[in-house]
């Protein structure tokens, strides 16, 4: 039983089961039902649980590949018969200490193009779309053509393109020397596509924005401390003096899918403490 009316519009939370996704399911899950994602079936289903007992309603649950175009058309259309689109919240994607470039690459840029282009026939007006983004996506300079293959993500041999411009940055073939320039490769054209499609999905009275977190207290969060060297400086060097928290994410959500921010569109907003212009200058990957 759910405290909430089914009339409610519709969140779907990618990387639910994560720290960021728990954060977003809980603030936006008052004034919506919830359509949820996770690679994990075990993690989504005892959050699913979870919820349920607290009273949030839970419309569906899907785990899952997000990479794999079945589970896509699942969210799809479980998102269609739950109710109106309100929000697409993305937050899943994958992290330096996590995966190879490749992987990484896949998930962050190639997987959400995909995701986007199949909730295009879901999503109604007012539709908001979230893009998990992160700080490492102002820490590349500028390179039109690197950015011209980047932002084409559905093209043939993406990948071993894009690799031609990793190799290049970190001056090395060692595919595992490549890991952190894939990240903030990724999180550039994140942020990149959130500029691209906003015009066209302002035609259809929808908008599009990117967060890009700076280092939050999340369970991958802290696995990047543990095991990469520049991020534990980032913590280290924050002005705000001290971690990000996931709610510090799921609040700025909450604001940018509701009505106070309807001229906000096609931009990123960073939650980073302030750490992007105190590494200005420097590899932030």
């Amino acid at each position: 039983m759910s405290v909430r009316l089914k009339n409610q519009p519709v969140a779907v939370i990618t990387g639910a089961a994560g720290g960021i996704g728990v954060a977003c399911c809980r603030l936006l899950g008052r004034r919506h039902r919830l359509v949820l994602t996770d690679i994990s079936a075990d993690r989504l289903e005892a959050l699913t649980s979870t919820l349920t007992a607290e009273g949030y309603d839970v419309a569906a649950q899907i785990a899952g590949d997000l990479g794999d175009s079945n589970v896509q058309a699942r969210m799809a259309e479980a998102t269609r018969s739950s109710g109106p689109l309100g929000a697409l919240v993305h937050t899943a994607g994958l992290s330096p200490s996590l995966a190879r470039w490749d992987a990484i690459l896949q998930t962050n840029i190639v997987t959400t193009a995909q995701i986007l282009d199949q909730f295009d026939d879901v999503a109604g007006e007012k539709a908001v779309y979230v893009l998990i983004a992160s700080m490492a996506g102002h820490g590349l300079p500028r390179d039109d053509a690197r950015d011209a293959v980047v932002d084409a993500p559905l093209q043939p041999d993406y990948l071993e393109r894009v690799a031609v411009f990793l190799r290049a940055i970190m001056n090395s073939n060692d595919d595992a020397a490549l890991t952190g320039a894939a990240y903030g490769i990724s999180k550039r054209a994140v942020i990149r596509m959130v500029e691209a499609r906003a015009a066209a999905l302002g035609a259809r009275g929808r908008r599009i924005v990117s967060i890009s977190p700076g280092t939050i207290f999340t369970p991958m969060g802290r696995a990047e401390n543990d095991n990469n060297p520049a991020a534990a400086h980032v913590v280290q060097i924050t002005p705000a003096g001290r971690w990000g928290m996931a709610t510090d994410i799921a609040s700025a959500v909450e604001f940018l899918i509701s009505d106070s921010a309807g001229f906000i569109t096609g931009t990123d907003l960073r939650i980073d403490g302030g750490a992007t212009p105190a590494l200005r200058g420097g590899a932030i990957f």
